[in-house]
């Protein structure tokens, strides 16, 4: 079921991207975005500091935004996340807003990502994602530009295996909380 939803859901987003983009070029931009996640603490039945583990993460996001003024973009997109120290994978689908608070300097932004990841099986976690920082895009055409960002990453795992003892094991939620830095190409 949660397969369908997510091939539907993948389907529907590039329908109603496509025709949009060909009738209006200069309103949608595509970005594709890698991400570091400096991890600093992580709670859940226990607690991981910065200091008891080496927690890092990596993300690759790919969305969608419609440019409604020079300032005010918004739109959806899909990620691929692994963290690490302990290991998930995450696949959130997001909403993106991206906000430029000064009219003479409308490459630097404010943003905010707030999603779920949507596929829970074996070694892939469910659970909500927020993001929000500051960005900045240098576009070189009207469809080309790099993209950098830096900001702060809450990240929800639903559902991981936690041991009680060797032999007996529960499931819990974690919450992990990050900086995050990262480095795209707008198209």
């Amino acid at each position: 079921m949660k397969k369908k939803f997510l091939t539907l859901s993948i389907i529907l987003f590039l329908l109603g991207i496509l025709p949009i983009s060909s009738f209006a070029q200069s309103k949608i931009n595509i970005f594709l975005d890698y991400h570091y996640q400096f991890g600093l603490f992580e709670k859940a039945g226990y607690s991981i500091s910065r200091k008891d583990s080496k927690m890092y993460g990596n993300s690759l996001h790919l969305s969608a935004l419609y440019n409604f003024t020079q300032q005010l973009s918004a739109g959806v997109g899909v990620g691929a996340d692994r963290y690490e120290n302990p290991g998930y994978n995450t696949f959130p689908l997001f909403a993106s807003l991206h906000y430029a608070p000064f009219k003479k300097h409308t490459d630097l932004y404010a943003f905010t990502n707030i999603g779920y990841a949507v596929i829970g099986k074996q070694e892939t976690y469910t659970g909500m994602m927020w993001d929000l920082g500051i960005g900045y895009k240098k576009m070189f055409r009207s469809h080309f530009g790099l993209n950098f960002q830096f900001g702060y990453n809450l990240k929800q795992f639903r559902n991981i295996n936690s041991y009680v003892t060797s032999d007996i094991m529960q499931r819990e939620n974690s919450t992990r909380n990050s900086l995050s830095l990262g480095i795209g190409v707008i198209f």
